[in-house]
């Protein structure tokens, strides 16, 4: 179940179908290299969508009609272009893909047909059809919410976590390689169909909280002539309740500079872990948490799916430095 576009010129135009693959192999975000078909994902966000090519045989039935009661129809050229995006998806989804669709056909003077609404070729304004899938996104949501089982995240929460995770890099820059800037993932509780947000933090180390539901953490505390290590999950409002005089509130976002990251430590050790990972819930959207801090790599396995114990392995300068298994 999927939103649709089709792409269309004017005869008198010049533009040809290795102009319009020469822009789209120019667009960022692209996965894979198929000859004509161009998948699309933001690896911050997760967005996703597609442009297809469809060659045109000679038997092929001819998929949309161009309403022949538009007058000058046939002044039109159907490209062969399509563009796709499914439906029951985050809102976020809309900003990134119809940009495309909109900077597509006004820097190529394209006319696009909508099957959705009228079969006419036609320009449309910046934000109309993102706002047209919004609508029927939100209705196919509504629609098959409970028929397919799907799970619901605050709508706020869900497009500030997409536009954090799509700046990561650009916060990462800002503040060097000495903070850790976490990525924003998300967590279904066991028994319930409400998503929860999450973020990884290695120890006391400098941080940047995002707004967020829960931490994933691992405390080694010393007891006489060992360390003991504890992981789990803490809520970040407990956090800030008996920590949050030690960061700095800026807009979006907490920062735990160097000096108070050394500070905290005792104080971050004391806090209560009120579940584990696997005794809570479970992540979604797959893929491995790949968490990187400058030239420090924190990296967790396994993916995001799988029912091992997860572990972080540490990297400083491209040297392996330690291991944490979270104890699930």
């Amino acid at each position: 179940m999927s939103y649709d576009l089709f792409f269309y010129k004017r005869n008198s135009a010049s533009i040809t179908q290795a102009d319009i693959e020469s822009y789209l192999n120019n667009l960022p975000n692209r996965e894979g290299n198929n000859d004509s078909q161009w998948l699309f994902r933001n690896e911050g966000s997760g967005a996703y969508w597609s442009f297809e090519y469809h060659q045109q045989h000679e038997n092929d039935p001819v998929d949309i009609e161009i309403d022949e009661g538009y007058e000058g129809y046939e002044d039109f050229e159907d490209t062969r272009f399509t563009f796709n995006i499914n439906y029951v998806r985050p809102n976020f989804f809309e900003e990134e893909a119809f940009s495309v669709v909109d900077k597509l056909a006004s820097d190529l003077n394209l006319y696009i047909l909508n099957p959705q609404g009228e079969a006419i070729p036609r320009q449309y304004g910046k934000g109309i059809l993102q706002t047209d899938w919004t609508a029927m996104n939100m209705s196919h949501a509504k629609t098959y919410f409970d028929e397919w089982g799907h799970n619901y995240l605050e709508p706020n929460q869900s497009d500030y976590s997409a536009d954090y995770n799509r700046k990561k890099a650009e916060i990462q820059q800002q503040y060097g390689e000495e903070y850790f800037v976490p990525q924003i993932f998300y967590l279904k509780r066991h028994g319930s169909r409400l998503i929860e947000t999450l973020c990884m933090w290695p120890e006391h180390v400098p941080y940047i909280l995002p707004k967020i539901d829960i931490i994933l953490t691992q405390k080694r505390i010393s007891v006489l002539f060992w360390k003991k290590e504890e992981a789990g999950l803490i809520r970040c409002t407990d956090l800030i309740e008996q920590l949050g005089d030690l960061f700095s509130k800026l807009e979006g976002h907490l920062v735990l500079h160097p000096q108070e990251a050394q500070e905290i430590a005792k104080a971050f050790n004391k806090l209560k872990l009120f579940d584990t990972l696997s005794g809570y819930g479970e992540s979604i959207g797959g893929g491995n948490f790949k968490l990187e801090v400058g030239q420090n790599r924190y990296i967790s396995n396994p993916a995001a799916s799988s029912t091992e114990k997860p572990t972080i392995d540490y990297f400083r300068n491209g040297k392996d430095i330690g291991r944490f298994r979270f104890k699930n």
